[in-house]
């Protein structure tokens, strides 16, 4: 990542990272532009050459990394009724619950969502449109948790920089029943009091859930 003067792949290094940025900083904008609040945290990291450059080639064609995933919560006096399978003593069981997923090979739960973005399709479009292709529940987003502005240096003298989003919505239930897609995940589920094993993301965010309560 030099100024370009000895290097002819220079030019085509700072574009890639210009386009990055601007990217991520529009889709902060976007998210301000529908949402009132809008928490946004930063973080920086100085990387060995090797690392840099594995986080550089994610963004190369998209000019963009960064994940968006969803805390959907459903109300637990609006469940369906219970079936004869299910002891009676569950009826008085109303908490709200929280959707969880476990991914292929995963062995904490985790948010739902993530996944690349389609043209033109929104942070929390892609988000709403993932958590209905993994777990078959729709939700209706209603505001920004937290949104992680990551902005990554080589640990050198040359320039540089890349910068990635991770995205955490909040969300309500809106329709639909679990319906896992095995592709992806070998498990989906509601939970009124957070698993033994989760990702720091989902932990932060159920604690915060279960404080609120």
């Amino acid at each position: 990542m030099t100024d370009g003067a000895d290097d002819p792949g220079a030019g085509e290094t700072n574009l890639t990272e210009r386009i990055n940025q601007t990217n991520v900083e529009q889709r902060i904008s976007s998210l301000e532009a529908a949402y009132d609040e809008v928490p946004v945290s930063e973080e920086t990291f100085e990387l060995s050459p090797e690392e840099y450059a594995d986080v550089f080639a994610a963004t190369r064609g998209t000019g963009y990394s960064g994940n968006s995933v969803v805390f959907v919560t459903r109300d637990g006096t609006d469940f369906p009724e219970l079936s004869d399978q299910i002891p009676e003593q569950a009826a008085d069981d109303t908490r709200d619950r929280v959707l969880l997923v476990l991914g292929r090979g995963a062995d904490v739960w985790a948010l739902p969502g993530g996944g690349k973005g389609d043209e033109y399709e929104s942070v929390q479009g892609t988000a709403v449109r993932r958590v209905n292709e993994q777990t078959g529940i729709r939700c209706t987003v209603t505001g920004v948790a937290e949104v992680v502005h990551s902005k990554y240096y080589p640990d050198t003298d040359a320039q540089g920089s890349v910068h990635t989003l991770d995205t955490y919505l909040r969300a309500e239930y809106r329709k639909g029943a679990l319906d896992v897609d095995e592709s992806e995940l070998v498990g989906a589920a509601w939970f009124a009091e957070p698993p033994e094993r989760l990702t720091p993301g989902a932990e932060e965010r159920f604690g915060a859930f279960l404080d609120s309560e």
